[in-house]
């Protein structure tokens, strides 16, 4: 398998996983949800749960954290790959 698309699947597969995640996610967050809400006036939480935009967010910040993750694991990984071709 190519190297493009290795990296096009694991981006899909961190997509997928982290919509339920952040589902859950945000269910736990209720209490912040209706404290957001009675400061700034916001409508955060309704009759059935979080707003739309909160699952949004939550979502967002979730991928972000998983990117970010990957991006300085994929650094280490060729900081150790270039220190070893130098001891080599």
């Amino acid at each position: 398998m190519g190297l493009v698309l290795m990296k096009a699947l694991f981006a899909l597969v961190v997509l997928l996983v982290a919509a339920p995640l952040s589902a859950a996610l945000t269910f736990l967050l209720s209490p912040f949800w209706r404290w957001l809400e009675a400061r700034s006036g916001v409508e955060s939480v309704g009759h059935s749960g979080p707003a739309g935009w909160c699952y949004g967010v939550v979502y967002l910040v979730l991928v972000s954290i998983l990117l970010v993750a990957y991006l300085i694991r994929a650094g280490r990984r060729r900081s150790e790959s270039r220190a070893r071709q130098l001891t080599d």
